[in-house]
């Protein structure tokens, strides 16, 4: 990629460079009428180097001539860093590696996007005429490169793709308003599952229910259960442990959640937006890793940083939120095992409880300690297996860890949410809910 990192080395000192490569295309609808398309074309890279102190330096620049300029700027800058112990590591060649280029996405113009937005939108006002839909559908490459001081360099790119719906239906005094995503690495995307979601929401939201306050049994959707598995991911997370942050700080490889509950990080997995061969310091990813089994916590997930300060094997996943920053603990993509029976089945079994699909303020209460404390955006009243109406005004709280003791099933249906995490439905037992009058 660049020449000169080399001359790191010959002064004692240690260095990578990241690039980020994106192109896109969008097309976005806004009530149902196309209102935009747009390309974006992005450029950018990040230089880390550590100097013979043990100082580290970095700087985010756009374009490839200011590279010279950039790596003198990091060595002034790492005179005043952050002094860091850890060491970055040699690039192995890289084997076992499949390409998820989906030239189906590569090539799409905008008539087929465009025809794919109005595709969705015509199947939904055939049902409800009155729905006003935001939709956008995005395609594009994104591509990834890394190169040490000693030369050795790095590289993969994937494809991705997605459709997702904004849906309001405005009814008198009633709002109702959700969104529904699909996104994924190549082209196979069920169009017609993803309208008989947006269907099924708005079927059961047509009679409204009132709820009493109470603990009941909930029934997490796959995009519901992000709610509880907001602080789980924070727990996990090799730099809150080693900051002593985190609930699970001394835990490792002991029984503090549900046996229903497994947990994977699998980055090899295909056509996933999470998947890659190592992480954005370098660090070899593996096919598939146990995070949680049966309840027990087997490992978390460490940068470089954070493993050197726990005495830790770094897990690969550090990982950039862009060019712009130093890497950070992340998890590529994960999946949780399902259970043996149906959603259709779990909701048949309720006798009285709750499904819910999105909440607003996720991630706001005290997520370390496991609290939530968050407005139901969309759920559902069950009697006697039944699926009564929609909940207004309704809010749910209560701890995550303690939710995640208290597992009763978990369903072999699932879904990749956000193209990144396979989550399956879940019913926990019991749940405070909270509704106005």
């Amino acid at each position: 990629m660049f020449s000169g990192l080399e001359k790191l080395a010959s002064k004692g000192m240690a260095g990578d460079l990241y690039r980020a490569k994106v192109k896109s295309k969008t097309v976005r609808f806004e009530g149902g009428i196309l209102r935009q398309c747009e390309v974006e074309d992005s450029d950018g890279f990040g230089l880390r180097v550590i100097n013979n102190e043990g100082r580290l330096g970095f700087v985010a620049f756009n374009s490839p001539s200011l590279f010279e300029e950039m790596l003198e700027k990091a060595c002034s800058i790492s005179k005043f860093g952050d002094q860091v112990a850890y060491t970055l590591p040699s690039y192995p060649v890289l084997k076992g590696w499949d390409s998820f280029v989906d030239r189906r996405v590569v090539d799409i113009d905008f008539a087929e996007m465009i025809e794919i937005g109005t595709y969705v939108i015509d199947r939904i006002r055939e049902e409800y005429p009155e729905v006003v839909l935001n939709l956008s559908v995005k395609a594009g490459t994104e591509k990834k490169e890394l190169v040490n001081h000693h030369q050795e360099m790095l590289s993969f790119e994937r494809t991705f793709f997605g459709v997702e719906a904004e849906v309001n239906l405005t009814r008198e005094s009633d709002i109702l308003e959700f969104s529904v995503e699909r996104f994924w690495g190549n082209r196979d995307i069920d169009l017609d599952h993803f309208i008989s979601e947006i269907l099924f929401r708005l079927e059961f939201s047509q009679k409204e229910c009132r709820v009493e306050g109470g603990a009941y049994p909930v029934l997490f959707t796959p995009q519901g259960l992000l709610v509880l598995l907001y602080p789980l991911f924070y727990a996990l997370n090799g730099r809150n442990i080693a900051f002593n942050r985190s609930f699970l700080k001394g835990k490792l490889g002991k029984l503090v959640f549900s046996p229903l509950l497994s947990l994977a990080e699998v980055p090899y997995e295909a056509w996933t937006l999470g998947s890659c061969p190592f992480d954005d310091e370098g660090i070899m990813t593996v096919r598939e890793r146990e995070l949680i089994v049966a309840g027990e916590v087997k490992s978390a997930f460490w940068d470089l940083f954070s493993a050197f300060l726990e005495g830790v094997e770094p897990s690969g996943n550090g990982f950039r939120q862009s060019y712009r920053t130093l890497p950070y603990p992340e998890l590529s993509c994960v999946k949780i095992k399902g259970g043996l029976r149906s959603q259709e089945t779990l909701i048949e079994e309720l006798e009285k409880g709750l499904i819910v699909d999105s909440v607003l303020g996720l991630g706001q209460s005290n997520v370390s300690a496991g609290h939530f404390s968050c407005n139901v955006n969309l759920g559902f009243y069950v009697e006697d297996g039944e699926i009564r109406g929609r909940v207004k005004n309704v809010m749910i709280s209560g701890n995550a860890f303690e939710a995640l003791r208290n597992i009763q099933e978990v369903s072999r249906d699932a879904r990749w949410v956000y193209g990144r995490w396979l989550l399956p439905w879940m019913v926990v037992e019991p749940i405070r809910a909270d509704a106005k009058a």
